[in-house]
């Protein structure tokens, strides 16, 4: 550093070092260095200094040098005077000097003040200046660690930890301390954890860059891989102690990061399922005085882990559970598990001379916080009451979401559940499970097949999942039918698997009916919410009519009658037409609540199962609302509400959910029995494994009661009201 100079008019000069376009250091020698940093106060003469301004006293050859970081500004500039103070009263005039390089100015400097004065920028860019991206900056100070490079205080690659990430091997006798350690490289500065001998930087550009260490003899050089890296993994799987050694040390890093860094958590995902799994274990023998096993213990891809499992006891041997993963134990008293009846158990254990499974010997667990790290293989030990202890291993449990959510709401038998299963264990995870599958939704394909109509009067929209044998017959009776000529025709594929399949049936359909046709193939199966969803974005009439794939005509003129009564009621934002069962009966005649078992309020259909012309099923009528299967809204009304919900699972619900926001908005719903649809029920679903068998359809019922049991309640108070004066 340059020793202070003196003009004629007694003021000291300050060498101004242009770190990058944004950032100027001004260096301050003689008295001024000797000012007290805690009281210090600087004047421009011209304008004032904007904060902030970081001061720092680096110690040099020549003696202390005091440091002024700062934003670059006018009364900065070269040649600009400034007036420097204390408490002491003594005040010093100051005029900046011209431009001068930083490494020119570091000549000299041992190593450690090196050290000391790029820790200095180090913290203030990547703190209260905000300039750790500042690429000019940060090559401006791996310039000057490069002046002090030497051999000895080299760190060394030794693994990938993801694509991305190096971890490198610190030099010899090298300790991390408390301190704080801070990255260079050509493009930013970060600050960075550094645990053991090892650091892990997350940007392959820090290769030939340099770590700043809270102390020592300067820089330490991140020496470029003279070849190709192992992995991570590849270290796991050597013998020898060192290779070891890095190993635990990179999972333990990616460990402590993974509470807050999403890359981290994915690394360590990752990691774990391509390690060898252990083979599950489980303790199931009849001859046995006692038994248990971990079935499931499924990840919900937000923090949080789904267990299932069964303990058979008759004796009382088991005292305790603990439930474990590779960052830690979960001790769960057993009054925690919420029980349930398993048949199957029963019977296996009929015989067993130690006593059968028990009235209720599932279990069942939510742990919201237990995967907060990723893990893909749990374990639970059971501690008996002689001090001995089991460890059960469950399968891996990090699976796709959805093929996650299907596995929870499928654990259970529906006939088995309780309110406390599904409060406490199954609609948590599920919940947290659809939301990450929903937001993996992406845009759909569009396929059009002949030419679109220029202004549709109505828009079509028939989702469609696996099931096609309705799909010739539905769309034959659409082309011989002339009021359809006017709709648009959408089907929304949600099963993409089939796009080629699908795809080929529509071209030859319209070659033989000359329909046009449009295609969406969503890419993912995301339900009926979606699917709908995604036909209305693309679709271009003023009237959307959602229609089951395994809904089909029960004459010509069906469509006219609901778009008439749309057009003549105003107040309408919705109607639904008659629907028949295969044999001739009535399938629905407007959709209305009813309260089960447990207070829960279902949907049911008006005269369900009654003959078709039924007197009381030809009156056009005010309901409080409409199947999905064959529901015929105004577009305006159902952009407004946001279109169907999509936090129902699957299919079911979601249309009487509709309908409540549509009634919420204002507008009425309509029940047409001049309308008549073949409904084929369930078909559309029917090969759905994530809803068959399932408690996909408790799960919906229950948010839909959570949600709308109060209007219900008073919309079926004045339905029955309404009812009273008819009689």
């Amino acid at each position: 550093m340059p020793a202070a100079s003196q003009d004629a008019a007694g003021r000291i000069s300050a060498a101004l070092v242009a770190l990058s376009p944004g950032i100027v250091l001004l260096c301050f020698g003689g008295a001024a260095s000797r000012l007290d940093m805690a009281s210090l106060v600087l004047r421009p003469e011209c304008i004032p200094a904007q904060p902030p301004l970081s001061w720092a006293r680096l110690a040099t050859a020549q003696g202390p040098m005091l440091l002024l970081l700062t934003r670059a500004q006018p009364c900065f500039a070269p040649g600009a005077g400034l007036e420097i103070s204390d408490g002491s009263g003594q005040v010093l005039q100051v005029v900046v000097d011209d431009p001068s390089e930083l490494d020119l100015l570091t000549e000299g400097l041992r190593p450690a003040a090196i050290l000391d004065l790029l820790r200095f920028i180090a913290s203030k860019a990547t703190g209260i200046l905000r300039h750790s991206e500042d690429s000019g900056l940060a090559e401006c100070c791996r310039r000057v660690a490069e002046t002090v490079m030497t051999p000895e205080r080299s760190a060394l690659p030794i693994a990938l930890c993801g694509h991305d990430m190096v971890m490198w091997a610190l030099p010899e006798g090298l300790a991390s301390g408390d301190g704080v350690f801070y990255a260079i490289s050509r493009r930013r500065l970060r600050r960075v954890p550094v645990t053991g001998n090892t650091v892990v930087l997350r940007d392959r550009q820090y290769e030939d860059g340099y770590l700043l260490p809270p102390s020592g003899d300067g820089p330490i050089h991140l020496s470029p891989p003279g070849g190709r890296l192992p992995s991570l993994s590849e270290l796991g799987k050597r013998k020898d102690p060192e290779s070891r050694a890095y190993y635990r040390n990179g999972l333990a890093e990616l460990s402590r990061r993974a509470a807050s860094d999403a890359d981290a958590r994915r690394q360590l995902r990752d990691l774990q399922l391509l390690a060898p799994m252990e083979k599950p274990h489980h303790l199931a023998q009849p001859s046995r005085p006692f038994g248990a096993s971990l079935e499931m213990a499924i990840c919900d891809h937000a923090g949080g882990t789904f267990f299932r499992g069964w303990i058979r006891d008759p004796l009382g041997l088991v005292a305790g559970l603990t439930l474990r993963s590779p960052h830690g134990e979960h001790p769960v008293p057993l009054t925690e598990l919420v029980r349930f009846g398993r048949p199957d158990l029963a019977q296996k254990f009929a015989g067993s001379p130690y006593g059968g499974a028990g009235f209720r010997p599932g279990f069942a667990l939510h742990l919201p916080d237990a995967a907060l790290r990723p893990v893909a293989q749990w374990s639970m030990r059971l501690e008996l009451t002689t001090g001995d202890g089991i460890t059960l291993i469950a399968p891996p449990g990090i699976m796709h979401a959805q093929s996650a959510r299907d596995a929870v709401l499928g654990s259970i038998a529906p006939s088995e559940i309780s309110p406390a299963l599904m409060e406490r264990c199954i609609e948590p995870a599920v919940e947290r499970l659809h939301a990450v599958v929903m937001a993996a939704r992406g845009a759909p394909e569009e396929i059009h097949i002949g030419s679109p109509l220029a202004e549709p009067d109505v828009s079509v929209i028939v989702p469609l999942y696996r099931n096609l044998r309705f799909v010739k017959p539905q769309y034959a009776s659409f082309a011989r039918d002339r009021t359809l000529r006017r709709a648009e025709l959408i089907y929304v594929l949600d099963s993409p698997e089939q796009c080629h399949e699908v795809e080929h049936l529509l071209r030859g359909l319209h070659g033989l009916y000359d329909m046009p046709v449009t295609l969406l193939v969503q890419p993912g199966n995301y339900g009926y919410a979606s699917a709908c969803n995604a036909g209305a974005a693309a679709a271009r009439g003023s009237v959307l009519l959602m229609l089951n794939s395994d809904v089909i005509p029960a004459a010509r003129g069906w469509l006219q009658p609901l778009l008439s009564v749309l057009a003549r009621q105003p107040r309408l934002a919705a109607v639904g037409p008659k629907l028949l069962f295969e044999d001739g009966s009535l399938q629905h005649a407007g959709l209305f609540f009813e309260r089960g078992p447990e207070g829960e309020w279902y949907n049911n259909h008006y005269y369900k199962g009654y003959p078709r012309y039924y007197p009381a099923a030809q009156e056009q009528r005010p309901v409080p609302g409409v199947t999905g299967a064959a529901l015929c809204v105004r577009r305006g009304a159902y952009e407004a509400v946001g279109g169907f919900s999509t936090d129902y699972v699957i299919g079911d619900y979601e249309d009487s959910d509709l309908c409540l926001k549509l009634r919420v908005a204002g507008g009425e719903i309509a029940y047409v029995p001049r309308s008549e649809l073949y409904h084929f029920e369930r078909q559309s679903i029917r090969d759905h494994a994530g809803y068959a068998r399932t408690l996909a359809a408790a799960y919906n019922r229950r948010l839909h009661h959570r949600r709308w049991a109060s209007l219900i309640e008073q919309l079926m108070t004045r339905a029955e009201r309404r009812a009273a004066r008819g009689r």
